[in-house]
Parts: structure tokens; C-alpha cells; sequence
């Protein structure tokens, strides 16, 4: 890079002849003896007649960079604003002439469109700067999909991956990380990549109907029903995008996962996707019925709405109610509103007491990160605590994190418990065992029972530590999405970017492509990964060096049961 500045300079006589104004001689500019770089004419192309692709509901025209096609914010679904809000999803209006899909489309409603100033950050792990959050408008019209594809209109009939974003069902968004573009990763396999928004929070989960009968009947799952419809788009429109309705592959993390894993226990998803990826996020049930309508009582009690004049609700500008919301207490955080059994859209647990039925045979990826829970990311002084130390904090301690799966802090055996796990994993810090405690029970058990539905699953866990803030992160929670897209460049603020991380990224992304087309990751860049069974509980370990090991924590996760159990 600084040679070919200082030839540059040279070339236009800086520094060594002089510049052809005001009587001074210009030097030539030409490159004919310079070497040629390896840089293409041109990565980015948007033509009026280009990129142009038909749809059910019109044409659209999106762009070409770097070889692949990408369409952004494609409407699913109509506005759910006014009298559509609350309401399951409606088709969206056509159009004539060639729309653009250019740009994103509205984020949905959440905390983050509140519009609140930037505040100067002290924490010792700085999340503006990690994940660089890409959505900037929000709006009630926001039912859009994504797309990147090799090629369009070509007949030519690739896997699809649909992705749904994390944020619990309170926030996120197609786009709202690098992390999620698709470009990468559609480039990697020759695949087709699709990102959705869908309602969130409130606007997608608050359960009406038992308050509001009949009209509110959708109210408690439109967001769900929103994830049904985007995958009906996929169905009826991605053979144009030049790929394959018929074999298409749903992924997502956190949240996201847990919306994989409700789509498959909803019938109208039926026959709509083909695989199923959870990352981070097996969810084995949703909320009940009963606790989602006293959350929409205390909403409508909050806004000062009778049961009487419940369509007012509809009229409240999306702003406004949200801060309702949050001056209730019910919209904080991940809030109280999501997805439950309304026994209409939703009708069993997605994996409580057995896996789908109507999933049968649907291959799986599952696992999780070994740091879900990083304590020392944003504490320093947890970094070298000592196992005793642990031990004595733990011990006298109550209250467990969000990852801790409800591990009973406080009791007697938690020093046996840490010790089980720093004797499976010795190489491991305390503060890296204290990550692990949470164990991995939901991924087993959605893996447990999916493969006794017939399903062939592959179980992983990512044990990839980051190099920034110190390395005290390690794998954390989200650090392994932009390797699954092969974004790491792109997700340099998580990984450091650089060579590392992106010979990981190539290994997984490829595993994740080949699952696609064929059901099965496995290629030459990795170890044999055999199916899940109860019996070995196979696990690949991604890390620098990729291992495949045999359940390596049942002993400890074991004890970890038993001493949840006993306290139960």
C-alpha cells in the first residue's frame, strides 16, 4: 500500500519533478510500467434495466456487487399500522412499473426506534462499538425480506437459507449487524440468502384476544404468523432469485433460533422449509396463554383503555405506546411479551414433552457458544478470579444470569459442580468454567428429541475466543454469526478480523452450505461429524483446530441436573 502511494506521488511529480500549473511541467500519467493490481474494474452495478426481477405482487430491481444480486427491504406484507395492527398479516398491495429494493426497509417497532441521544460510554465492553448497529428507521410498515443470490431468472434452482435475527422477540432486524449481510455467504456455496423483519415486542405478541375476542383472535402470535408469511413470499417468488422452493433451510440465533424452533410446530408452516439450524436459541416451549393476557391487561390498564373501547389501542401513535410500555415496566429489556400457546397458530410446545410431529424427519444443526455468559467482558477484575474465590462468590450468591439456566447459586454442592467442569476442562480459567456452568441442556434436549423424530442432527459447539477487549469475551453470546455468513471481515469489531478468524469462517460457512443443499456438513476442510445420538452425543468443537469429542461434559452437566433437580 505505501509503495504504490509513493509511486503515485511520483507519477504526478510530487516529490521529484514538479506539478504542470503555472508553468510547471506536468509529469506523464501514465501507469503503463506500474504493476497492475489485482483490484476488479468495478465491484459495485445498478442499471435501470438491470438486476430486474418479477414477483407475485411486481418487478423489482436491485444490484449486483461482487458478483452476486441483492435486493433489499422487498415488502411481504402490508403496513400493520392502524387498523392492520395487531392483526395476522396481510398480503402486500401490488404495484406498477419497477420498484426498488435497494435500500433496507423499516425496522419494526422497538426500543432502539425511540429515538433516544448517543450517551458517552464508560463500559469496559463497549456495545455500540461491537456491533455497530445498522438499523436506523423503524416503522410499522416493515413486513420486507432481503435477498443475495448468485444469478436470477436462470432457471437454475439453489438451496435457500432463511434467516431470522436475534433480540429475543423484542428487538433486532434484518440488518440490524454486519454480521447478517448475505452476500458472503451465498457467494460461498452458490446458494440463495434471505433476511426478514417481522413485528416485535407488543406489536407482535400481545395476546387481545381473550380481552377483545374474535377481532384480537391473531393478536398473541402476529409475529410468528409475520415469520409463516415471509416463508409463503419465499414459496411463491425465490425460483425467480434463482432459487429452489423446495429446498429451503430456516436459521437463526437467540431468538431467532427460538423462532426456528416455534416454526416448526406451527402448522401453517408445514412444508414451507425443509432443515432448521438453532443457534444459541433451542427453545422447548413458549409462554402460556393465560400469562400473555395479564401482560395485555396491564398494557390496556397502563394507556388508560377500557375493554369496552379496546380499539383505541389501534389509534395510539407507535412511539407513544411503546413508552407506555416502558413507564409500565412491561416493555424493559426483553420485555414481557412473546410468542405463547394460543392453541390456533401456536398449538403445542415447539420440543415439551416431544419434538413436532409435522417436523418429522427435518435435519438439524443445533448448538451454542462455551461463554454464552462472558463475566469478565465487561469487569476486568473478574478475569483472574480464582476457583476459590468462585467458589465463595457463587456460593453466597442468589441469583443466577440469563444464561445460568437456572443453576440453584447459593446451594451446598457448587463447589462439587465447579470442579466437575475445571476437571473436564482444565486448560480453562475459573472465570471460563463459571461461564459454562449454564451447561448446553436446551441444545441436547432439542437435539434428544428431534433425533427420535426421525431427524438427522448435527451438534456443535463454538469455543472460538475473540481477541479483543484482551481476549476476556472468549465465545460469547452472538460472537459466531458472522462466521457462520463468513463475515468476519466484515465483523472485525467481534473478531479482529484477519486470516484467524477467516479460515474458521470458511470452514463453517461451507459446513452450513453443504447442510443446505444436502442435509449434511460435513466436507474435506473438517473431521468426520457424525449424527447426534444419545449414546456418544457427538460434538464438533469449533475452534481454531476443529474437533469432534464425545459428550466431553455429561459427567459435570449430569451433576448439574441433579443438583437443579434437587433443588427444584
Amino acid at each position: 500500500m505505501h509503495n504504490n502511494r509513493r509511486n503515485f506521488l511520483k507519477t504526478i511529480g510530487l516529490g521529484s519533478a514538479t506539478l504542470g500549473f503555472g508553468g510547471i511541467t506536468l509529469s506523464s500519467c501514465s501507469t503503463e510500467s506500474e504493476p497492475k493490481e489485482s483490484l476488479p474494474e468495478q465491484t459495485v452495478e445498478v442499471s435501470e434495466n438491470g438486476a430486474i426481477v418479477e414477483t407475485k405482487y411486481g418487478k423489482v430491481r436491485g444490484y449486483r456487487r461482487n458478483g452476486i444480486y441483492t435486493y433489499k427491504g422487498i415488502p411481504y406484507g402490508d403496513s400493520t399500522t392502524g387498523k392492520n395492527r395487531f392483526m395476522a398479516p396481510l398480503e402486500p398491495e401490488p404495484w406498477t412499473g419497477v420498484r426498488n429494493a435497494l435500500y433496507w426497509g423499516n425496522a419494526a417497532p422497538a426500543e432502539a426506534g425511540l429515538g433516544y441521544p448517543f450517551e458517552p460510554s464508560f463500559d469496559h465492553f463497549d456495545n455500540s462499538f461491537t456491533y455497530n448497529w445498522g438499523h436506523k428507521r423503524f416503522g410499522e410498515d416493515c413486513l420486507s425480506v432481503n435477498v443475495w443470490t448468485p444469478e436470477i431468472n436462470d432457471n437454475t434452482k439453489r438451496p435457500v437459507l432463511v434467516w431470522f435475527h436475534g433480540g429475543g422477540f423484542a428487538g433486532g432486524s434484518s440488518h440490524e449487524l454486519d454480521a447478517y449481510n448475505g452476500e458472503n455467504l451465498s457467494n460461498t456455496g452458490d446458494v440463495v440468502v434471505v433476511t426478514i423483519n417481522h413485528r416485535l415486542n407488543m406489536f407482535g405478541f400481545l395476546n387481545l384476544g381473550a380481552i377483545g375476542g374474535e377481532k384480537y383472535k391473531d393478536s398473541a402470535t402476529a409475529g410468528m404468523q409475520d415469520c409463516v408469511a415471509s416463508l409463503k413470499w419465499v414459496n411463491e417468488n425465490i425460483i425467480n432469485f434463482g432459487g429452489d422452493p423446495g429446498n429451503v433451510t430456516i436459521f437463526g440465533q437467540s431468538g431467532g433460533g427460538a423462532k426456528v424452533s416455534i416454526l416448526m410446530a406451527m402448522p401453517e408452516a408445514k412444508g414451507l422449509f425443509h432443515k432448521a439450524m438453532t443457534i444459541s436459541g433451542a427453545a422447548l416451549n413458549v409462554a402460556s396463554y393465560e400469562a400473555q393476557a395479564e401482560s395485555a391487561n396491564a398494557l390496556l390498564k397502563a394507556a388508560g383503555i377500557s375493554p369496552s373501547n379496546i380499539d383505541k389501542i389501534q389509534e395510539i401513535p407507535w412511539r407513544e405506546l411503546y413508552k407506555i410500555s416502558l413507564d409500565s415496566g412491561l416493555g424493559r429489556g426483553f420485555g414481557r411479551f412473546a410468542p405463547c400457546l394460543d392453541n390456533l397458530h401456536i398449538p403445542q410446545h415447539p420440543f415439551d414433552p416431544t419434538a413436532p410431529a409435522i417436523s418429522a424427519g427435518i435435519p438439524m444443526i443445533i448448538g451454542n457458544t462455551t461463554g454464552e455468559q462472558s463475566h469478565s467482558g465487561n469487569d476486568p477484575s473478574m478475569e483472574d478470579i480464582t476457583f476459590d474465590e468462585l467458589k465463595d462468590k457463587l456460593r453466597n450468591s442468589k441469583q443466577g444470569g440469563i444464561f445460568d439456566r437456572g443453576i440453584p447459586f447459593g446451594n451446598n454442592r457448587i463447589d462439587e459442580l465447579i470442579d466437575a467442569y475445571a476437571k473436564v476442562f482444565p486448560e480453562k480459567k475459573a472465570v471460563a468454567i463459571w461461564s459454562m456452568l449454564g451447561g448446553r441442556n436446551g441444545q441436547l434436549k432439542q437435539a434428544e428429541l428431534q433425533t427420535a423424530n426421525g431427524g438427522a442432527v448435527y451438534n456443535y459447539w463454538f469455543d472460538w475466543a475473540t481477541p479483543l477487549y484482551d481476549g476476556r469475551p472468549r465465545a460469547y453470546h452472538n460472537t459466531d454469526i458472522a462466521f457462520w455468513f463468513n463475515n468476519t471481515d466484515l465483523m472485525d469489531t467481534i473478531t479482529g478480523g484477519g486470516a484467524r478468524p477467516r479460515r474458521l469462517a470458511e470452514k463453517m460457512s461451507l459446513a452450513l452450505t453443504n447442510f443446505a443443499r444436502t442435509g449434511d456438513p460435513n466436507h474435506p476442510g473438517i473431521p468426520n461429524w457424525p449424527k447426534y445420538n444419545t449414546t456418544d452425543g457427538a460434538v464438533m468443537i469449533w475452534n481454531d483446530t476443529c474437533e469432534v469429542k464425545n459428550d466431553p461434559d455429561r459427567e459435570a452437566r449430569n451433576l448439574a441436573n441433579e443438583i437443579r433437580n434437587s433443588n427444584a
